[in-house]
């Protein structure tokens, strides 16, 4: 059995016998002799050696505590103090792979993470370098030589369960190779949560490091011999934290931050969370982009966790306390000049509640600098106007208050950034949405690609009637996405709306900024999902991406050799590796996400290696296995290898792919299995898996946005239609509902019969 066989197991037993014993509550009756300092015989019972042996060693431990991709906690481990400098040893899958992770003493002190000092996955260990300032640590000694002796007795120390500080006694009952690595079998209970532990002998020394339990008996687990950490800190190769944790961090070089607080950048969405260090919770995150000289435009979308905070946007800032700062807060919409850090030295210049600011929702805050003026508008209605002058010139950003956690997105600075207003008849059509005259079933699809022509503006109208319509705000909400994901579904239809167009090549050179119909498909299908998601950010991203391979290459690199520049630029020095500790994680099929967050299934890092791969100029193809997606180049002399870019892209034997078919459909593999898959057939993949994933959550918004993309790229397959049709129905867009039905009937394709088009279509009609 695998380790990660056996560590699933392990989780999966949650609910077995915590046969752990406590902080020195290790029971026995047993006496022994030995001697004091002065050689004298002095008897001391074995509880008493136990108890002194935990008080030494619990100064060393740590617990460690490991963020998800949402920043909940997804896992608890330990580590031990190796080093009174700060040097911190556990094992690898305990801090995971680019995963934010916390590190607390027994006192409960945290020490702040600096880097990975070094880390071996091959062995599972892992060695943390921590701040410890004037406060040394106390550091455990590690074993020399062959001390991992048959029967010896030990004590494990680890935070199983989640139960903090806990020690659990028990002896070596073997030395064995599983898998390939030596490892100590010890006769004890370990449980998730004791792994990365020390496992230590009656004099104190380490002589392991716990790495799982077993998958049979719950008296069983197994350790890592200390001797495999000891190279591993000799040649250390240390990852600074912030390099390490690749999950939303903010571009330096587009931001910088003033007073603390947790900054982080998502698919294009800014987040703040914590308190500022500034007074009332302030902190500033200023964007490095040069400001004209008036008049210009500085706008955001904004939104706030909590009415009762405040986020918005700052100008005229001096990279201190000096700044203007125009926000929500309240209600109202506040415009302050801050003249330094105290509140006595803050002026309110204005603060006024209106209508056209949307509780709980995106809002559109814009400042107008002009010359001698201010102009500030909410939602593109102007709301406050100055001619205060105390401040004239400085950086722009965004800023957050008190422990107000706030979301920005689309910030930008322009000579103008005013949103054009909707046409009179289309705001005369939206005010009556809800009052009888327009009911939402009737709403078709013209009048959405009418709305959608008109852009956040209309989506946002729309939102405040949801504000307003408590019956229909559900409906308004869904409305409201549909407007915005219309676009990128049509996009998403063009892509292959003709065989010409696919039967164009990805042909590219990384110059030109390629458009290639799978990397195309992908991010739409994440905009889709997430329609704040930045597809030409990406794009640009990807382009960026290309250029720096290319410029590793030297004129006399083959085929194969610029693909392993490809892997080693992508898995070695930016981390991007297979999701597995939370592999159905939506993001995981998100390739928005994946380029983010450097890690995904196998077939979004595999678009992904396909799309830098083409422009390089490399011949790389999907290839669908049975439950695992893998690539292959094509070389120009006819040959093919297969790649695991889950596992790092490591080559793959025809025999390697064979057990991966007996495994996932339990035959052997045959040629189909290897045949090259198009573009389109990957992009079925992924909706067809996601799909999968909302149809077991019983998610039927998710459903639905899926089941539009199928859609959307194989208009003639009519069961998904129809599928469309009932969730439409379902969810309240019965003119769209009926618009399938329609158009079902309307092509009365073959296989039709036996489906519930015309029963449907009836209870429509009830209905309305």
């Amino acid at each position: 059995m695998t380790y990660w066989q056996n560590r699933s197991a392990g989780w999966s037993r949650l609910g077995a016998a915590l046969m752990m014993v406590v902080l020195g509550s290790i029971t026995g009756a047993r006496q022994s002799v030995c001697a004091d300092e002065t050689g004298d015989g002095v008897e001391q019972s074995v509880d008493q050696m136990t108890e002194q042996l935990i008080a030494e060693v619990r100064p060393s431990l740590v617990t460690i505590r490991v963020e998800g991709r949402d920043g909940d906690l997804i896992g608890m481990g330990t580590g031990f103090v190796i080093d009174s400098d700060g040097l911190i040893a556990t094992n690898m899958h305990v801090i995971g792979e680019g995963r934010p992770f916390t590190v607390e003493t027994f006192e409960g002190r945290k020490l702040p993470v600096v880097a990975i000092e070094a880390s071996d996955a091959t062995n599972d260990l892992a060695i943390v370098r921590v701040a410890v300032g004037d406060a040394k640590l106390s550091a455990l000694t590690l074993a020399e030589g062959e001390s991992a002796a048959q029967g010896k007795r030990v004590l494990a120390f680890g935070n199983p369960l989640g139960l903090q500080d806990s020690v659990v006694e028990g002896m070596i009952s073997a030395v064995r190779e599983m898998d390939g690595r030596e490892m100590i079998q010890l006769a004890m209970p370990v449980q998730p949560g004791n792994s990365g532990g020390p496992v230590v002998d009656q004099q104190g020394e380490v002589l392991g490091i716990v790495n799982m339990k077993s998958a049979v008996d719950d008296n069983l687990g197994f350790a890592i011999p200390i001797d495999h950490l000891k190279p591993l800190r000799e040649q250390a190769n240390p990852i600074a934290m912030d390099r390490w944790v690749r999950l939303g961090g903010l571009d330096e070089n587009q931001w910088e931050v003033l007073f603390g607080a947790a900054w982080r950048q998502r698919g294009g969405v800014i987040s703040a969370s914590g308190t500022g260090t500034g007074f009332g919770g302030r902190s500033l995150c200023l964007s490095k982009t040069v400001v004209d000289k008036p008049a210009y435009d500085i706008s955001v979308m904004v939104r706030l966790d909590d009415e009762s905070g405040a986020a918005g946007i700052a100008f005229h800032s001096d990279g201190n306390d000096r700044h203007y700062g125009f926000y929500p807060s309240n209600g109202k919409m506040r415009l302050t000049c801050f003249l330094g850090a105290s509140v006595y030295s803050w002026q309110v210049l204005s603060d006024v509640k209106t209508k056209h600011y949307l509780p709980g929702q995106w809002n559109h805050l814009r400042v107008r600098i002009e010359e001698g003026r201010m102009k500030c508008y909410v939602n593109e209605h102007l709301v406050v106007e100055s001619t205060d002058a105390q401040l004239t010139q400085g950086r722009v950003g965004i800023v957050k208050f008190r422990d107000t956690s706030p979301e920005f997105r689309r910030f930008n600075v322009g000579p103008d950034l005013a949103v054009p207003p909707m046409k009179p008849e289309l705001a005369d059509w939206l005010a009556g949405l809800g009052n009888g005259d327009s009911p939402l079933s009737d709403v078709d699809q013209l009048q959405i690609n009418r709305l959608a022509q008109a852009g956040d503006v209309a989506a946002r109208e729309l939102m405040r009637r949801a504000a307003e319509l408590d019956a229909e705000a559900k409906r308004i909400r869904n409305l409201a996405g549909d407007v915005l994901r219309a676009p990128l579904l049509a996009q998403l239809s063009e892509l292959f709306a003709s065989e010409a167009d696919t039967q164009k090549s990805s042909e590219a050179d990384v110059e030109t900024g390629p458009h290639d119909r799978l990397v195309k498909g992908a991010l739409l299908i994440a905009a889709i999902e997430n329609p704040e998601v930045d597809i030409a950010a990406y794009e640009a991203k990807l382009v960026q991406m290309a250029e720096e391979v290319v410029a590793r290459f030297d004129a006399e690199d083959d085929e194969q050799s610029k693909r392993r520049l490809l892997d080693e630029y992508l898995f070695q020095e930016n981390g991007f590796h297979g999701g597995r500790s939370e592999y159905y994680h939506p993001a995981n099929s998100m390739l928005d996400r994946v380029i983010d967050d450097r890690e995904g299934l196998p077939i979004t890092l595999a678009i992904l290696y396909i799309d830098l791969a083409r422009r390089l100029g490399l011949q790389v193809e999907g290839v669908g296995l049975p439950g695992h997606f893998v690539v292959k180049q094509v070389l120009k002399s006819g040959d093919e290898q297969l790649i695991d870019v889950f596992d790092r892209g490591n080559e793959l034997s025809q025999e390697a792919a064979g057990e991966l078919v007996q495994r996932f459909a339990g035959r052997p593999m045959g040629d189909a299995d290897l045949q090259s898959q198009s573009d389109l057939d990957v992009l079925t993949r992924v909706l067809n898996n996601l799909i999968g994933i909302a149809t077991k959550d019983q998610d039927i918004d998710a459903m639905l946005r899926r089941t539009e993309m199928f859609v959307a790229l194989h208009p003639a397959e009519h069961r998904y239609r129809l599928m469309r049709a009932q969730l439409r129905a379902i969810s309240g867009r019965s003119a769209r509902a009926q618009e399938d039905l329609d158009e079902l009937i309307r092509r009365e394709p073959a296989g039709l019969e036996g489906l519930p088009v015309r029963e449907l279509e009836a209870a429509l009609r009830r209905e309305n």
